[in-house]
């Protein structure tokens, strides 16, 4: 009897184990974001972790760091102290976040990166634009509309981005070769309609009839500072990146002459999958993930109207 009865509990103890196990198989991944503020680009990156953290199974949870790199080290600090099994990080500044990569592996918390880069020699993985990509891509736009040779203005993200930096390296790739194109001046707008839309105003007032091309490094700085444009008459070619809504529908009302999509959405889902892989186990080949960029112009805005904006 008592054999019996050993047998039936062990029976018993591995049935009740079973689902248990399961359970610890199936643990829930928790990915927690800080992204550096809720721009249009942002937002729509949001939806698209959203869509793939459903898709997957996986607990989200997204901060705004405000544009600012202090709360964004404070926000890494309380997703190590909640025990996110994997931190994703869209970085206010390349430099001010690598702290950030030694507070979670000391953590044993891995760290990855969306939308922007990291300025450090450390590996991480990382899913987003090839800015440089896109930098020549609006810079040569731009260049070509204006006949290779004139007067441009920059308009800059915020300092210290990796998008800023590297939109910027590649504006200069291609302004380099062509020696008849002056900058006249450079500016961060930081992503700001209104602050590019008084950037433009101050540059007219100061190089009345010199400006003849607009490099920008984001669509809102691009709307912003058409708006100065179309206030005193003017209309010159403007490149830009991003290919939000509003940007489309300026392109396709020939507002607004350029930009180069990168797609928000697919940028949102892959950061958040390569996060995923990462925290369980199975990271990417490549620690760099770029996405394709392609220039916008009114022979194929449509493409973008007709279905992502529909």
């Amino acid at each position: 009897m008592r054999k019996l009865l050993l047998a039936g509990l062990l029976a018993l103890s591995l049935v009740l184990a079973a689902p248990l196990a399961q359970a610890q198989e199936k643990k829930e991944i928790s990915v927690g974001s800080t992204v550096y503020y809720m721009t249009e680009f942002i937002t729509l990156m949001v939806e698209g972790m959203q869509a793939e953290a459903d898709e997957l199974g996986v607990k989200l949870t997204i901060l705004d760091a405000n544009n600012d790199a202090s709360t964004q080290l404070s926000q890494v600090e309380n997703l190590i102290a909640s025990k996110s099994d994997v931190i994703l990080v869209a970085a206010v500044d390349a430099d001010a976040i690598v702290p950030a990569l030694d507070m979670a592996e000391q953590a044993n918390i891995p760290l990855t990166g969306v939308n922007m880069l990291m300025n450090t020699d450390k590996p991480y993985y990382y899913a987003g634009p090839n800015d440089v990509e896109a930098g020549e891509l609006e810079a040569q736009y731009v260049v070509d509309a204006i006949g290779g040779k004139g007067n441009v203005v920059i308009l800059e993200g915020p300092i210290g981005t990796s998008a800023q930096l590297q939109r910027l390296e590649g504006n200069m790739n291609v302004l380099k070769n062509y020696p008849d194109v002056k900058i006249l001046a450079q500016k961060p707008a930081n992503w700001n309609r209104e602050q590019a839309l008084n950037t433009m105003e101050n540059w007219l007032q100061t190089y009345p009839g010199e400006i003849n091309g607009v490099i920008s490094h984001n669509d809102e700085m691009a709307l912003g500072a058409i708006q100065a444009l179309e206030a005193k008459g003017i209309k010159l070619p403007v490149g830009s990146v991003d290919a939000i809504k509003d940007a489309c529908q300026a392109i396709k009302e020939g507002r607004l002459d350029a930009t180069v999509f990168q797609d928000a959405h697919l940028e949102g889902r892959l950061g958040v999958r390569v996060a995923y892989q990462v925290a369980t186990g199975n990271p990417p080949p490549e620690r760099i993930n770029f996405i394709k960029m392609e220039l916008i112009t009114k022979d194929n805005v449509d493409k973008l109207l007709d279905t992502i904006y529909k």
